[in-house]
């Protein structure tokens, strides 16, 4: 074989060997995408599935709490003489406390309430509901939960180890006549409702795994209950409940199968104690996704259990295959491509071949694929010509006149040109840019707006620096994201902001504020005698109040401004760029807006208002001191005012 023919196969197997590369990165990095945006929509589905349930429990123990003060006959009366009963005394006032608060436990039982539970001052248990018999010992050095309360006198929530189980615990102090501190009241739920709920009511194989350390015993007996512990696969550290929803056959042999390979990341990622999901191939056509959702102590310094749920993903599967096939074909294609060019024996024909033979594996996909210097598009692959509906690049260039850039729309958490530095090229934008942040909106034929993953790669084409733009269609993935964040930063009774998102932006404004030293002020509202109106008409009419309250507020704020719910009866706007003087005239007018509201039921609404501006070296807790200061004044001033400090 001559020295040309040498020469040529090994320049067309370099070239093989750079584009199948360039194809194995470019789907690769696609693959990498799409997997995180599958495991960041699982664990975060977990998350939200499981702060759905903790809220309802929350509400549920509230509930029981409040009508436990409020409904139980003589239950006060009771509390009341045990703090100076002599022994025989209590024995006598805790057979009765028993009987008034039976029909009542049974109740809650049905809720799925693991303990109720009654405590003195001191940390000694007077009566435990499930377990009557045992009683007066002191549960100082085992609870931290009953500590806080008989200290504070405030409630707590949290994951709890007790003496003997675990379990969501809600602690409340119980108040008698005069304001005297009589001791706490214990609801507490058990670990299994989150299997059951979970796997049962949401659909997702789901146990609950718990730190064996925390454990003095293996088995939590009730009459109607027993709870029985085993070790888990995730981790040898972990026990976990087998029950009549989750089989030992599933928990322990099928999902150990599915966790092997991949045991020593899961052991990785836990003692980090954050949430994290991993995917496995458990069988040519299956692919499963493992999320891990850490429960914390009271206290949030420890992990002291994970919620663990496993579930199918269709999408990931469809991209690992898809991925194979692409390379496949590639790979099959620069072959046919290098075999053709070896024939002719010329590289200008190879050069042309090779054009052909790359919009081929780039059809092959179903991402939009374009190269491009940032002007004009030098080659693009069919799906590229079908969503902007031109026949060739030719035909596109003229519609965007040099301009690629002005097809990226801006739109939150997007990038586009308005986002570019003076003279800064967006190839510098995308590089500076975090990978899952690599977000671009773009209309199609249509005009419908469409959200894509965008990925470059520098290209050897030509000798213009043509770079290799890949757009993955993640519309759908966008709004499903957007609906999670909607959930965390809006107030789910009034539908404006919640204290979560208006601390967001507070903070930024702050930020500009002091930067750029413009005007900034906040105001807090509180309505006038709202506990009356719960005491007086329920709950669900005090409900009512807030939404009209919020709604009336909300349409009457400039769209430069931001309300939200800060709590309870208490609502927030922050005014950027508006000194106090200002925002007391529209305060004023919101105050007489709010004075004209009536409700059908409780009559006419009046609230308070607490206004404040920035000054130097302020921080917006000083800021919000100065605002109850005077929202403090008004309320003490005969409330229905807007006082400024």
């Amino acid at each position: 074989m001559d020295k040309n023919k040498i020469k040529i196969i090994m320049i067309l197997t370099i070239i093989i060997i750079i584009a199948n590369s360039l194809v194995y990165y470019v789907t690769e990095q696609n693959k990498k995408q799409r997997v995180e945006i599958a495991l960041n929509d699982k664990i975060n589905s977990l998350q939200v599935h499981y702060e759905i349930l903790l809220h309802h429990q929350k509400i549920a123990a509230d509930t029981a709490y409040a009508t436990t003060l409020a409904l139980i006959p003589n239950f006060i009366e009771i509390y009341t003489k045990i703090q100076t009963a002599s022994e025989k005394e209590k024995i006598i006032l805790r057979e009765k406390l028993y009987k008034s608060l039976k029909v009542k436990y049974e109740m809650l039982k049905r809720k799925g309430v693991l303990q109720y539970h009654f405590l003195l001052p001191n940390n000694i248990s007077f009566l435990r509901m499930h377990k009557p018999s045992k009683f007066g010992d002191d549960l100082t050095d085992i609870r931290e939960d009953f500590n806080y309360t008989n200290k504070t006198k405030k409630p707590i929530s949290g994951f709890v180890q007790g003496r003997v189980a675990h379990g969501f615990r809600n602690v409340y102090p119980i108040f008698g006549g005069n304001g005297l501190y009589l001791g706490a009241m214990e609801i507490s739920f058990s670990s299994d409702n989150f299997q059951k709920y979970l796997t049962n009511i949401s659909k997702i194989h789901t146990h609950f795994i718990v730190d064996k350390d925390i454990f003095d015993v293996k088995t939590w007996d009730r009459d109607d209950l027993v709870l029985k512990y085993v070790p888990c696969n995730e981790s040898e550290d972990f026990l976990l409940t087998v029950n009549s929803t989750q089989s030992q056959k599933r928990c322990l042999v099928e999902n150990n199968n599915l966790i092997e390979k991949i045991k020593p990341d899961i052991k990785i990622n836990m003692k980090k104690g954050n949430k994290f999901a991993l995917y496995t191939v458990s069988n040519i056509n299956e692919v499963d996704i493992i999320s891990f959702y850490p429960i914390k102590n009271i206290t949030n310094t420890k992990t002291l259990a994970w919620i663990v749920s496993y579930e199918k993903s269709d999408f990931i599967y469809n991209t690992i295959k898809g991925n194979l096939i692409v390379r496949i074909i590639s790979f099959i294609i620069f072959l046919i491509f290098g075999y053709l060019i070896y024939k002719q024996i010329s590289i200008q024909q190879m050069i042309k071949k090779d054009h052909l033979l790359l919009n081929d594996v780039l059809n092959s996909t179903d991402d939009i694929m374009f190269a491009t210097d940032f002007i004009t598009v030098t080659f693009a692959n069919r799906k590229f010509r079908e969503f902007f509906n031109v026949v060739d690049e030719a035909e596109f260039n003229k519609i965007i006149n040099k301009d690629l850039l002005k097809l990226f729309i801006p739109m939150d958490g997007c990038l586009h040109a308005g986002l570019l530095k003076e003279n800064e090229l967006f190839s510098i934008l995308l590089t500076r840019t975090s990978q899952d942040e690599r977000v671009v909106a773009i209309l199609d034929k249509s005009l419908n707006q469409k959200v894509f993953n965008i990925n470059i790669t520098k290209t050897n084409y030509n000798d213009n620096g043509d770079y290799l733009i890949t757009l993955t269609d993640i519309t759908k993935l966008k709004e499903k994201e957007i609906k999670i964040q909607r959930k965390a930063y809006i107030d789910g009774l009034t539908q404006v902001y919640n204290r979560n998102k208006f601390d967001e932006i507070s903070q930024n404004e702050l930020k500009r504020d002091i930067r750029y030293k413009r005007d900034l002020s906040i105001a807090i509202i509180d309505i006038d005698h709202f506990k009356s109106f719960n005491d007086k008409h329920g709950h669900l009419i005090g409900d009512e109040i807030l939404i009209m309250l919020a709604q009336n507020i909300n349409s009457h704020v400039r769209d430069t401004d931001t309300f939200a719910r800060w709590g309870g009866e208490e609502f927030v706007i922050l005014f950027p760029e508006t000194n106090k003087d200002n925002v007391k005239t529209i305060c004023e007018k919101l105050r007489v807006s709010i004075e004209k509201l009536l409700h059908p039921q409780a009559g006419g609404v009046t609230a308070s208002f607490g206004v404040t501006q920035y000054e130097a070296d302020d921080t917006l807790e000083t800021m919000f001191k100065r605002c109850d200061d005077a929202l403090y004044e008004a309320k003490a001033s005969g409330r229905n005012m807007v006082c400024v400090n």
